[in-house]
């Protein structure tokens, strides 16, 4: 992804988060209004108490899909399996030494 279009992709997450955060504004003072609809009623107490948390979980997932990667580009999966392939090229070579080790030295 260029860095054109990772700045354009979080600009348009800012204006998002920004209008949602307005439009959530006058939401709640047009509810609050004795004109309005009172906001005694049962949906607004359910957005007004679950919103926050559907938020933040929201917003933990995007942020784990984010960084599923590390700053190589490779996955955790990627670097797993080089790692265990590291692994088994250094036991190989110590069980050499190892080997080499057990062998009666000729003299």
């Amino acid at each position: 992804m260029t860095e054109m279009t990772k700045l354009r992709s979080r600009l348009l997450l800012i204006a998002l988060w920004v209008s949602l955060v307005g439009a959530l504004v006058v939401f709640f003072a047009f509810a609050n209004t004795p004109g309005g609809s009172g906001g005694s009623s049962w949906v607004f107490n359910l957005i007004v108490s679950w919103l926050p948390f559907l938020v933040l979980v929201g917003a933990w997932l995007w942020y784990s899909r984010t960084i599923r990667r590390s700053s190589s580009g490779a996955s955790w999966v990627d670097l797993y399996e080089q790692q265990v392939a590291e692994n088994r090229r250094t036991n190989t070579l110590l069980e050499r030494i190892a080997t080499a080790l057990e062998k009666p030295s000729p003299g």
